[in-house]
């Protein structure tokens, strides 16, 4: 993620507010910001307890052709009360900044943790999904 690409992220984040309602999905704007942030902490390892799930690859891609949702990782469901639970919203949006904040910090030669559904990736893997799932949700607010 490039410093051009944190910042008008940043400006996004900053934007949302409480009163926003999803144009699509079922979480309110606190549990997408959190919801973004367990990405993030997925990324680094910082989420315990996550395993690789036998998930059918070309559905994923079927889904995201039709602009569809795709599943969200098993542990991490806002909706289902699984992740990490709000707070404030300002206080959530801190804490997504500064999760983007950690990622763009990470060397070259971090070691990422695995993605339950696409295994092992690398820096530019992980900074690719990071980007479409962080534009994937603030769009899904308007923002």
């Amino acid at each position: 993620m490039t410093i051009e690409q944190k910042s008008e992220f940043e400006k996004r984040i900053n934007s949302v507010c409480q009163e926003d309602k999803a144009k699509f999905g079922q979480m309110n704007v606190n549990q997408m910001i959190c919801h973004c942030a367990d990405q993030i902490r997925m990324a680094l390892g910082e989420v315990k307890g996550l395993y690789r799930e036998n998930v059918d690859m070309n559905e994923l891609r079927e889904l995201r052709a039709k602009g569809k949702s795709l599943p969200t990782v098993d542990g991490l469901d806002q909706t289902a009360g699984q992740g990490t639970r709000p707070t404030t919203l300002e206080n959530d949006k801190i804490i997504l900044i500064k999760y983007i904040e950690k990622f763009i910090e990470c060397g070259d030669d971090f070691s990422f943790h695995f993605h339950p559904f696409l295994g092992d990736m690398d820096r530019k893997k992980w900074d690719n999904l990071i980007i479409y799932h962080l534009d994937h949700h603030l769009k899904q607010f308007n923002r």
